[in-house]
This record gives C-alpha cells, structure tokens and sequence, in this order.
C-alpha cells in the first residue's frame, strides 16, 4: 500500500516530529467480496453495487443506500468458503499504518468516525493540538484546513477517481489532487507531496503535480468539445422507479 518513496518520507517526517496526511477516497477495510471458486460478488439488495467490508463492526455495507448485514463466510451461490476481501479502504490503511509504524499516533477520519455530532471538529483539533503524527482520511481531510506541522502529504490510489463512469473524472481528480495538495507546506516549513498511481501519465495527474491550471483547462475543454459533452451539449436524464420490475419495464417500453 505504501510505496518505498512514500513509506521513506513518513518515516524521516516522524524523526523530525513533523506530522503526515495521508489521502485516500475509499472508506472501509476492503471494497469488495468475491468469491474466488466461482467468482460472485457480493452485492447490494437495493442497488446492485458491491458491498464493502468494515472490519471494525465487522460487517458489510452500502455505501450507496446504507444498506448493511453481516459478514460473508460462504458463497450464497456456489456454497463454497473460498470468499475473500480485495481492495483498500481508510480502515485497511490505518491498519497498515499502524503495523508499519507502531510507535506513531495516528487517527483516522472518515464518514464512520465522524457520525456523532461535533465529531468532525473534535478530529481536527485531535490532530492538530495533541500530537497526532498522522491524520488518514477521505475526502474530508482536504478542503479548507490549515495545520502548521503538516509537511508531508501521501495520496494513496490516486487513479480511484479516474475510474468512475462520468465525464467529470479527469476534473474532480484534478480538483482533489490540488486541493490535497494544499494542506502541506502552508507555514514557514516545506511541504512535500507523493502521489501514488498506477496511471501517473494521465494529464490530470500531471496538471495537478505542476498546480497548472490552465493546461489542464485547455486539455480538457478540447476533449469535451471533441466528445460532445457538457458544456457543448445538455444531458437529460430519464429515470423510471417503481417497486417491480416488471412495471418498470413496462413503462419504460410505452412511447414517451
């Protein structure tokens, strides 16, 4: 999960009691649950995306719908055992974390710390006032914060964003790189920031490593007015809800 570069960085920024950031967009401890004899996956009951798996209540659960049940132990379609957990999530890296450097202080912030009230505040002054060497988190560490110790920030599977299925990703990984990228280096000390991704040429990676803006503004409108998207076009939406599936179907075959 760290790379050499990454895991160097933390290390040397412990010895000089600086404090560390550590990103990444994917809450839980693993993403998904498959089964390795015949390959099914878990999924959601309501809206058929993968469950994810959160080792401290060991449980799985939507992060669509909040959907949740125990955990899987046998496949329901084949009955075999073989089920296994793939894919990182902010519980799997403070474990990670925490394996690799005993002796540091970390705390971790996320949609599943910060569910009682004033939570997300009391994290922040956590991390800021008593010491905390590492701060791991989603999006929610990113926008807006200022700590003075901050001089290294790790931004772990950066290409998670890329990955979605909307023409904003190459935008909103731009938008949150920087914005990560921000949080290090805000006072008198350096900052220092590693990105870790399997893509590293992706052009959004890029522009957002050298803070360009405009590079990444004239690539992108260029592709959108090639591919017709927005702000070339509108794109309508027309979604049919129902509690069958056969109505919906029907009503989805009526001329409109």
């Amino acid at each position: 999960m760290l790379s050499m570069d990454l895991y160097s960085a933390i290390e040397e920024n412990l010895k000089q009691k600086r404090q560390t950031i550590l990103f990444l967009n994917r809450r839980g401890y693993s993403t998904f649950i498959m089964c390795r004899n015949c390959g099914y996956t878990v999924q959601c009951k309501n809206c058929n995306i993968s469950m994810t798996y959160h080792s401290y209540e060991k449980k799985i659960k939507c992060h669509y719908c909040g959907y949740e049940e125990k955990v899987v132990m046998v496949c329901p379609e084949c009955h075999s055992d073989k089920i296994r957990y793939f894919g990182t999530g902010t519980q799997k890296l403070e474990q990670e974390i925490n394996k690799q450097f005993p002796n540091a202080k970390t705390i971790r912030m996320d949609i599943d710390t910060v569910t009682k009230k004033n939570s997300h505040e009391e994290i922040l002054n956590r991390f800021k006032n008593e010491n905390i060497d590492i701060l791991i988190g989603t999006q929610m560490v990113v926008k807006g914060h200022h700590f003075p110790n901050v001089t290294l920030v790790g931004v772990i599977a950066a290409d998670s964003s890329l990955n979605i299925d909307d023409y904003r990703a190459n935008e909103r990984t731009f938008q949150i790189l920087t914005q990560v990228a921000g949080r290090a280096g805000r006072e008198n000390l350096p900052g220092k920031v590693i990105i870790q991704s399997y893509n590293p040429e992706n052009f959004s990676i890029q522009c957002a490593k050298k803070q360009n803006y405009e590079n990444f503004y004239e690539t992108e409108i260029a592709l959108r007015k090639q591919l017709k998207y927005p702000p070339f076009c509108d794109i309508t939406v027309v979604s049919f809800n129902g509690l069958q599936e056969k109505e919906i179907r029907a009503s989805h075959s009526m001329d409109v």
